[in-house]
């Protein structure tokens, strides 16, 4: 570069170059919008922490309600079973007459079914919006990886659930002619209730076998149900059912659950 370009560009950056107090107000404006930043980070973090405590709240809650209808399941099991046997001999014999009930509430709302059914379970709505929110992408980061991969697996076990209660519920509304007392059936309409029969004790089955993986679930979560609401659930169910309800084991796993929840 020639000198006389060199000379010109020095007088240049001598006249344009900023004073020791310009650049004191630039390191404070950059310093101000890092701290700005920061801040704006800062309390975010703290609003996804505070909502994701609160959503820990409330999926514990949700569980403990999954909790105790996984348990109710398997303590009526005993029940379940038995009238699949009843109604299996039945077809296979000359007897098809049926006494319909226990007519047994399928929500904790509702007092029955107004409509006779040979077979009938509980299908209650499981609790899962609040867990299905904690494992979402952005609140996820701010769970404990092992809590969060127990609530990650205890969804996955509800949904088999919803899936075998849902062709369970499918299957017992084609055993209608057993619960309304039709005298005769024929050999083709026998085997068509047979199988139907058959769907609906495979999937009585894999409940009762899910349902226990799930107290299992809880128990990795260290959450309980209230035991005083399981007993009164069972005592219900007693009283509906009778002697075959399980109410022994039922409290049996509701405690040992306590336990796990309390070692944690």
């Amino acid at each position: 570069m020639p000198l006389k370009a060199s000379r010109s560009l020095l007088a240049l950056w001598a006249r344009i170059r900023p004073s020791r107090e310009r650049w004191v107000e630039l390191g404070v404006v950059v310093f101000g919008v890092f701290v700005a930043l920061w801040s704006e980070n800062a309390v975010q973090e703290w609003r996804w922490r505070r909502e994701v405590a609160e959503l820990d709240a409330q999926a514990r809650v949700d569980m403990e309600e999954n909790l105790t209808q996984a348990i109710e399941r398997v303590a009526l099991d005993p029940c379940l079973r038995g009238r699949v046997s009843l109604l299996a001999e039945g077809l296979s014999g000359a007897a098809v007459r049926y006494d319909p009930k226990p007519q047994i509430a399928r929500t904790r709302s509702s007092s029955g079914s107004g409509v006779p059914y040979a077979y009938l379970s509980p299908i209650r709505p499981w609790r899962t919006a609040t867990m299905e929110r904690l494992v979402a992408a952005e609140a996820s980061k701010r769970v404990p990886r092992p809590r969060l991969i127990a609530y990650a697996r205890a969804l996955s076990t509800i949904s088999s659930i919803g899936r075998e209660q849902a062709s369970e519920n499918d299957a017992l509304g084609t055993l209608a002619p057993l619960a309304l007392g039709i005298d005769e059936l024929t050999p083709e309409i026998r085997v068509s209730l047979l199988s139907s029969l058959g769907e609906v004790d495979n999937a009585r089955a894999n409940i009762e076998l899910i349902s226990r993986r799930l107290i299992e679930r809880g128990a990795d979560l260290r959450i309980a149900p209230d035991l005083a609401k399981v007993q009164q659930l069972l005592a219900e169910e007693r009283e509906t059912w009778g002697a075959c309800v399980d109410v022994d084991k039922g409290v049996k796993l509701a405690r040992r659950l306590k336990v796990a929840a309390q070692d944690g």
